[in-house]
């Protein structure tokens, strides 16, 4: 197989179906996907159990708990040779992987990531994520390239070669990655299309403008400063969410009648 799906999780019981869900409906099918659980308290494991007859899939409790931790268990476990990296939450389009092959396929890349697009019907969100796909991630990325954790492509030698993800680093790891690779000379992308389509879960919880405030304040101490600097200073929680689909972001997930369909199960299940 070409590709190992890596899914860090713990209690996504309402968003894990939906991922998974999308990656049945992919257009390529080469690939593994790998879910990494930190000893989830919900039905995390049931849905993705309930996945095992559609895809080449494999459940594996972790033995710590931590994103960074959890994505290297993963890629030790990965057998394919480009690793994927998503959250638990995001939902990418049928022809997802497809593109992204595409582009590795033309030319040689060590990491890439995407342009993130909120699911939400609120303008705000649409402004706040163009704002930082276009003007922020855009604009740095020649000089300080940086990923997302909703979606990281990295070819496994690479990753390897590098140590992978820092496990001490709670907050930026996907950044840290990145900046760590791109400094040891390895070839970094940043796409418009795909875009990854993600919940905007944080940012209800949260609240906006305290996000936003929180990340222009982290942003400024990690160029500044570096990594090590937003360690326990700002809060990012792993695990907490206990919002559901809601039925607004319906209309908004495009990718597939199943996914549609399985939001809607979900918000039965769980209203």
């Amino acid at each position: 197989m070409k590709y190992s799906v890596i899914i860090p999780t713990l209690n996504e019981e309402k968003y894990i179906g939906i991922l998974l869900q999308a990656l049945v409906d992919q257009e390529f099918k080469d690939f593994e996907v790998i879910v990494i659980d930190a000893v989830s308290e919900d039905k995390t494991q049931e849905v993705v159990d309930s996945f095992k007859d559609k895809l080449i899939l494999t459940f594996s409790a972790s033995p710590k708990r931590g994103v960074s931790f959890q994505r290297n268990y993963g890629a030790k476990m990965a057998k394919a040779p480009h690793l994927i990296f998503f959250d638990a939450d995001v939902a990418p389009e049928p022809d997802f992987i497809t593109k992204i092959d595409c582009y590795i396929e033309k030319g040689t890349v060590d990491v890439l990531s995407s342009w993130n697009v909120p699911i939400s019907d609120k303008l705000i969100d649409e402004f706040l994520y163009w704002a930082f796909n276009q003007l922020y991630l855009e604009t740095v990325k020649d000089r300080f390239p940086a990923a997302v954790g909703t979606f990281i492509y990295v070819k496994k030698s690479s990753f390897d070669a590098v140590g992978g993800f820092q496990e001490e680093v709670k907050l930026a790891e996907d950044f840290d990655l990145v900046g760590r690779m791109f400094k040891a000379g390895y070839k970094y992308a940043l796409l418009k299309d795909p875009k990854i389509k993600f919940s905007v879960r944080r940012l209800e919880k949260e609240g906006r403008v305290q996000f936003v405030w929180k990340n222009i304040r982290a942003a400024f101490d990690y160029h500044l400063r570096g990594v090590g600097s937003l360690q326990g200073k700002y809060k990012h929680e792993f695990g907490k969410f206990n919002l559901l689909v809601k039925e607004k972001d319906r209309s908004l997930i495009k990718y597939s009648k199943k996914v549609l369909q399985l939001i809607k199960k979900s918000g039965q299940t769980h209203g």
